[in-house]
Parts: C-alpha cells; structure tokens; sequence
C-alpha cells in the first residue's frame, strides 16, 4: 500500500511539475506567442483531476479496488510517457494533459482516500490512511530535487520526466497481493 502511495505520488510531481512547461516548449517549437500555452495546459490538466475525483469512487465500486488499482497504474506510466514523448499539435497535447489530470492526478490519489480504510480496523484506520498517504509524501519530496538534476544533465525535461514517471512501474505489482474490498463491511 505504501509503496503505492510512493508510486503516485513521485510519479505526480514528475508530471504536474512540467506538463505547462513542456506545452511552452512545444508552443515554442510551432511559433505560437510565449505564455499562453502553459497556464492553459495546467488548468486542463487541473480539470482532469477534478473530474476524476469527482468519479472515482463510482469507478472503483463498478470494476472493484484491486482492478481500479491493476489499471490505474500501468495506465499512469502509459500517459505520462506519452505526454513527453509528444511533439505534435498543442490541440492533441491538451487532450494528452486532460487525460494525464483525470489518471496522475484524480485517480491517482482517490484510490488513497477509498481503499486504505476499507483494509484496516477502527482502531488504526486514520493512522493507517494518514502513514499511506503522508508517509509517502515525506520520501517523496527528494524527487523534485532529484528531478532537478536530471533535468541539469539532460538538458531538457523529456529524460527526467520519463525517468521519474517510470516509478509507476513499481505500483502495478502490489495490487496482486492486496484483497478485494468492494462491498464487503468495514473491519472493526
């Protein structure tokens, strides 16, 4: 679970962090006007998320916790190496950033908010969703930094945003090893 939590959440700053910047980038390339492309990218990658959030919990009751888990995962290093390996149209790449909002973003931490809950007992629950979800966070912010780098030596994003974005990987094999929670009672 934790490990999970760690997935999404490096994998998120690899994303969120530089999605508008690459869509400057590729505005850049195609003669567009400086500033425009940028915060337009963020905010639709912003709307991707909330809508995500919005669903999620409909989501993961229709096709079960472990399956929303088997294709959150592998669907978030999927997006995420095509949003950086995209150079084409700027219309397309929105569509690309909306898609990464509603996976990296919405999906990707709603499992936190549902799941965590449903597999420990009353009397460890908060603490258990709060060291899932914060405990990660507390290891996670090295990335940006570690990202930095990777950004200094490779000249440029594309690398380092597919190197990092690759810790999705590793969340795609925990969800084998965790119970299926759906409609079953709360432990106590």
């Amino acid at each position: 679970m934790f490990v999970m939590s760690l997935a999404c959440t490096t994998g998120w700053w690899a994303v969120s962090t530089w999605t508008p910047v690459y869509a400057e980038q590729l505005a850049h390339a195609q003669g567009e006007p400086p500033g425009i492309w940028g915060p337009r990218i963020a905010l639709i990658y912003a709307l991707g998320g909330v809508l995500a959030y919005v669903s999620s919990g409909f989501v993961a009751d229709f096709i079960g916790r472990r399956v929303y888990l088997l294709i959150l995962f592998p669907a978030a290093l999927a997006i995420t190496w095509t949003t950086y390996l995209w150079t084409g149209g700027l219309y397309t790449y929105a569509l690309l950033a909306f898609l990464n909002g509603v996976i990296t973003l919405g999906f990707g931490f709603s499992w936190m908010a549902i799941y965590p809950v449903e597999l420990f007992t009353a009397s460890v629950r908060s603490t258990a969703a709060s060291v899932v979800f914060n405990g990660a966070r507390l290891i996670a912010w090295i990335f940006p930094v570690i990202a930095g780098t990777l950004v200094a030596k490779f000249g440029g994003i594309t690398h380092a945003a597919l190197i990092i974005g690759s810790i999705y990987a590793i969340g795609m094999f925990v969800p084998f090893h965790l119970p299926e929670t759906t409609g079953k009672p709360l432990p106590r």
